[in-house]
């Protein structure tokens, strides 16, 4: 996979404005819990693998809490994968089993070898099995080879740019980054 997209600023810069979008259809809505109207309550995050030219603007997870009951409503995001410290395009990128380049990725972010067996696990074991893949596997033909995940649902989507490829998986994904996932 090509880690060209990891040193454009403008790639991060575009993620950025993704999630900027998504902040905002959530700040239309009413706090899940309560119907509450919601207010900016972002929150600090230390991302790696993030370039320094947009550490700055990664540093800062969107989120809202209610007025109401001061529950918090956190909007998808293509920039973070849930809790996970490392980028969500990092975890996308080193994760397909047997490349090369991804070892690569690993060596330059100091990835230690137990995080970067994690990530894989998750791909092909528990990512198979949420009820987000489980309603949406059917919108890919061929089928996506689990094992080769994520590298088997990235060839499915179609842009002629590696950049627009990996934006629109991590915007597919976008769902699983919060911990309220609906399908």
């Amino acid at each position: 996979m090509c880690h060209g997209v990891l040193q454009d600023p403008a790639f991060f810069h575009f993620l950025t404005r993704i999630d900027e979008e998504f902040a905002a259809a959530t700040r239309l809505g009413r706090c899940p819990g309560c119907a509450g109207p919601l207010h900016v309550a972002d929150f600090p995050r230390k991302p790696r693998g993030c370039p320094a030219a947009v550490r700055e603007a990664y540093s800062w997870r969107l989120s809202f809490t209610c007025g109401r009951c001061d529950g918090r409503a956190t909007s998808p995001s293509v920039r973070f994968a849930g809790r996970r410290v490392y980028l969500a395009v990092v975890l996308m990128l080193a994760s397909p089993p047997g490349s090369s380049s991804g070892q690569a990725l690993c060596d330059l972010l100091s990835i230690p070898g137990r995080t970067l067996k994690r990530w894989r696990t998750w791909w092909r074991k528990d990512f198979p099995l949420t009820p987000f893949w489980q309603s949406m596997r059917e919108r890919f033909m061929p089928p996506v080879v689990t094992e080769q995940l994520p590298h088997s649902l990235l060839e499915r989507f179609d842009a002629n740019e590696m950049a627009d490829r990996v934006a629109q998986l991590l915007r597919f994904i976008a769902p699983l980054s919060t911990r309220a996932t609906t399908t």
